[in-house]
């Protein structure tokens, strides 16, 4: 255990020794993550945190075949179109849905998908076949059925999904809700009808003479626009978006990564200088110097995640004039993550310096790995954008690190699977390098 910790020490020192190094682990990830997070705050506009939300790319798409209501015909799927698209899109319009969304109405539901799919929209509402049947109420069909509405969003513009998924729900449950008054209203009349003979003639002449005709145009007719939509400065306790939790978290993890590899990549260094041969000649076995060289990498990582913990703390905390913990208050979850990233990270190094055969080979090789990793995990975009990327995403220790840290700036402890993956992935990688290297060393 000494011997580890010799050779752990030993790295420790070379590293924080050499000002080019802690330029790159420390000042370079901090001065981006800064500049990022500045341009996407309100820091230099002045602009405050209010972030207005209006001609959101919406489209339509109304299968409805109508429902049947005495001698006429109604179809409530068209009000979505009536109330979300304009008829005239260049002309003025003081109504509110028409500000909050850009909708267009289409007649394909696979078009709109693919719209949504492309970016080009941020949602669909897709009406049913059977939605004016399902929900009308008449004397014919005096049942209400329960119906489905798709609402098809795309991952990638959270917000603007949620607000399209409302809108729909807002619709349907007031298209809903009046014919359920309409049948509230009428059906106490048949039935008082039935069991009141004497009411039943009045209450048939009535409707014969054209007497009894109750409005209910009000639950129905989009001219009466049902929804309403006002903007509001929130007071109290505000929940604000700071950048540099995404930003600082995804390059925090990027540029560990390639201090990882430095670290590990040292003993191809070292192997070139005969270094490496002279320690192995000695009574050590090769298990404790690659456990040495984790040892020392692993310390690295941790101790570089921790320092720009604290400064992407403090220059979040000057971006949003309030002080702010970057990752939450959560400090012995912080602090597992922290380790498990860094083992992650550790592994990889090792594996990567035992596929490279010399150190040229190994940096060439590892940063490779690590921009392709840093692509995936999400340190220069988010991945949602593109869809097809997603999965391949869940591979890489970047996302769960960075989907670890995103979680606890949220208040969210629910970080086991991450840490499970993290440690599996760190463990994995540094026994395959192990096997790996020893192999060679033994060739």
């Amino acid at each position: 255990m000494r011997k580890i910790w010799a050779i752990a020490y030993k790295e420790l020192y070379t590293t924080f020794t050499d000002r080019n190094l802690i330029l790159i682990m420390i000042a370079t990830p901090l001065v981006l993550a800064t500049i990022i997070g500045t341009a996407f705050s309100g820091f230099l506009g002045g602009g405050g945190s209010d972030v207005p939300i209006r001609d959101i790319p919406l489209a339509v798409v109304n299968l409805d075949a109508g429902a049947a209501i005495g001698d006429g015909r109604v179809n409530h799927g068209q009000t979505f179109g009536d109330l979300l698209a304009p008829a005239n899109p260049d002309a003025p319009s003081d109504d509110a849905l028409h500000e909050l969304t850009n909708a267009v109405e289409l007649n394909d539901p696979a078009t709109a998908r693919a719209g949504v799919d492309s970016g080009q929209f941020a949602g669909a509402i897709i009406i049913p076949l059977d939605f004016s049947r399902s929900v009308t109420y008449s004397q014919d069909r005096r049942e209400i059925q329960p119906t489905a509405i798709e609402v098809y969003a795309s991952s990638a513009s959270p917000v603007s999904a949620s607000i399209i998924r409302s809108l729909a729900e807002g619709i349907g449950y007031q298209i809903a809700t009046g014919n359920i008054a309409v049948a509230a209203t009428i059906e106490p009349l048949v039935a008082r009808a039935q069991s009141d003979p004497i009411f039943g003639l009045q209450f048939g002449a009535a409707s014969a003479a054209g007497e009894f005709n109750p409005d209910f145009g009000a639950a129905f007719d989009p001219a009466y626009s049902p929804l309403q939509i006002e903007q509001q400065t929130v007071t109290g306790e505000a929940a604000s978006f700071n950048p540099l939790v995404s930003f600082g978290s995804a390059l925090t993890i990027f540029f560990m990564t390639f201090t990882a590899l430095g670290g590990a990549n040292s003993l191809l260094e070292e192997k070139r200088a005969w270094t490496l041969q002279r320690l192995l000649s000695s009574p050590t076995p090769r298990t404790t110097i690659l456990l040495g060289k984790m040892v020392g990498t692993f310390v690295t990582c941790v101790v570089q995640v921790l320092l720009l913990f604290v400064a992407l703390t403090l220059v979040g905390s000057v971006i949003s004039g309030e002080f702010q913990i970057i990752w939450g208050t959560n400090f012995p979850a912080i602090l597992l993550v922290i380790l498990a990233v860094s083992a992650a990270a550790s592994g990889r190094g090792i594996l990567v310096t035992a596929l490279g055969r010399t150190p040229e080979k190994g940096n060439m090789i590892g940063g490779l790995i690590s921009i392709v990793m840093g692509v995936l995990g999400g340190a220069f975009f988010s991945i949602d954008a593109i869809p097809a990327l997603i999965p391949i995403s869940r591979l890489t220790p970047n996302y769960w690190g960075l989907n670890a840290f995103t979680k606890l700036s949220q208040n969210q402890s629910d970080i086991g699977l991450n840490l499970l993956v993290l440690i599996a992935i760190g463990a994995v990688m540094f026994l395959i390098g192990m096997f790996i290297f020893n192999r060679r060393l033994e060739a």
